[in-house]
């Protein structure tokens, strides 16, 4: 959980630079321009998927497993650097030579040049993603978080400098300049990392690089269910990019305005919803070396301590964001995007309404997904989320085409159940988990907090000051209710990041569990 911790504290503070940088590059480039920027975004996220090949969470799998055994792993990061670096090549020469044909695809012929800027970023990327997974196999996840932070902090000086600089020529080289700026801050992330390589591994000269034939075969046959299930949610997010348009205009909407309505679904409403989920993720990506680890030790005790924690935290952080951005969605868009028509703005609150559920539902299929992966289980989840995709596509087409975007906020809460239906129902089969009575007081607390959150908003009418107000009473109301009703154990607490605080306060709350101590 330390490491987690590292790579929460590192999301938070990046998280933080993301939502400054969306939050003006939403005011500079309008609904439609975020359209144009997400039409791009998503391909470039597949592509990268697709060149790394689930060798990063394999290659931090391994070196944990041999660190186990005292065993050298700088031959492993070799030859997935060379992988990678190969795969990332291709992609990139892919992305440039289909750059028009993926506009045309998307519905919107103006993205061209945008994927031309992006395509040598994706070298870049799976370069980077190699670094991060050695690192993390290797429990040093400080680089990891930092370079999370180069990149967001980047990013927001060199793509809001460019977008406005290039703001005068219009909107499309307004984009252009944003994008160029996410290049710039891929470069930084990597000179960072090569650095922190070179100091951290003047220690493991001497080993050797090559990889034994049997050595290769198995890391990358362990790479291949991981690179499909990594495979998922870009694809996904692609067949959004390729249908949300395409079914709009189908639908009486106008080219730009179809833009628009997929900008506000995919910038302002998907970059709130996945503040909360990039802090779970944070703690999925620790567990899988972790619960590894676990593994080859044989150690059953500790798989099922850190699957109840980490399955616990993941409804613990997911379950009051989600009925927080419920309750709070029309003052947190008022306040965070006021450059919004009102006819945007509109959109967006009920966008951020229904998306709030995929919260709770994708952050936890996540923490289930990377348990799923760490023992070797990784098959359960290509199924599951192959079912769930599947159906949002179906869904994507009809509700789209007869419902509007709303309709694809649906479809996505839709697939997010499906998928954590089945991987729960997965694990349950390998390790019998049991969290149905933690999940329902979960919710119960989270209703409780959202009814207290109504009560505060009616009273204030400054939306800046409902959602200040709301947020920190909703927080201590939600921590006290936590304690109350026992969702967190006290041997629990003592895994956790600031356990001396969370222990002082679970005595405060549970003062009665500690009479005996007193006495």
């Amino acid at each position: 959980m330390s490491g987690a911790a590292v790579l929460a504290i590192g999301s938070i503070v990046a998280k933080l630079l993301g939502a400054l940088y969306r939050i003006p590059l939403t005011n500079i480039l309008g609904a439609q321009g975020m359209g144009m920027y997400q039409l791009v975004f998503p391909v470039f996220a597949l592509f990268t998927v697709l060149a790394t090949a689930g060798i990063p969470t394999a290659l931090s799998r391994i070196v944990a497993e041999k660190r186990v055994g005292g065993e050298p792993t700088k031959k492993y990061l070799f030859s997935a650097m060379l992988t990678l670096g190969a795969l990332g090549a291709i992609f990139a020469i892919i992305t440039f030579a289909l750059s028009g044909q993926l506009a045309k695809w998307q519905g919107n012929s103006d993205t061209r040049l945008g994927f031309v800027i992006i395509a040598p970023t994706v070298v870049l990327v799976v370069i980077i993603a190699g670094f991060r997974g050695w690192f993390q196999g290797e429990m040093y996840m400080i680089p990891t978080a930092v370079s999370n932070i180069i990149e967001q902090a980047v990013k927001l000086g060199a793509g809001i400098g460019l977008s406005l600089l290039l703001k005068p020529r219009g909107v499309i080289a307004a984009v252009n300049g944003a994008l160029l700026g996410l290049a710039i801050s891929e470069v930084c992330a990597l000179i960072y990392l090569i650095i922190v390589y070179f100091v951290r591994g003047k220690n493991l000269r001497g080993e050797k690089l090559r990889l034994m034939p049997g050595e290769a075969r198995n890391f990358f046959k362990m790479s291949f269910p991981i690179a499909v299930v990594a495979l998922m949610m870009p694809l996904s997010n692609f067949s959004d990019s390729v249908i949300i348009v395409n079914m709009l205009k189908l639908s009486g909407v106008s080219e730009a305005a179809a833009t628009a309505e997929y900008g506000l679904l995919c910038g302002p409403v998907n970059s709130l919803i996945n503040m909360p989920i990039v802090l779970i993720m944070s703690l999925a990506v620790a567990i899988v070396p972790s619960v590894s680890v676990s593994r080859v030790k044989m150690d059953i005790d500790g798989i099922m301590l850190k699957s109840k924690l980490s399955v616990k935290l993941s409804y613990l952080i997911g379950v009051p964001a989600a009925f927080f951005f419920g309750v709070f969605a029309k003052r947190i868009m008022a306040t965070i995007y006021p450059a919004l028509s009102i006819a945007e703005l509109s959109i967006a609150i009920n966008l951020l309404r229904i998306s709030s559920a995929n919260i709770v539902l994708l952050s936890s299929m996540q923490i289930y997904v990377s348990l799923l992966q760490a023992l070797d289980k990784t098959g359960y989840a290509i199924v599951s989320m192959a079912i769930a995709i599947t159906i949002k596509i179906v869904l994507s087409l009809l509700l789209t085409r007869y419902v509007g975007i709303l309709g694809a906020a649906l479809a996505a809460v839709t697939m997010s159940v499906a998928a954590y239906v089945g991987v729960n129902i997965c694990y349950f089969k390998i390790c019998g988990l049991h969290l149905e009575k933690n999940i329902g007081l979960n919710l119960l607390t989270g209703v409780i907090m959202g009814l207290v959150g109504i009560g505060v908003g009616s009273l204030i009418k400054n939306d800046i000051v409902a959602t200040a107000v709301g947020f920190l009473v909703c927080a201590a109301l939600y921590v006290w209710l936590v304690f109350l009703f026992g969702l967190l154990g006290r041997e629990e607490l003592e895994y956790l990041p600031m356990r001396r605080l969370l222990c002082g306060l679970h005595r405060i709350v549970r003062f009665w569990e500690y009479r005996d101590e007193i006495g």
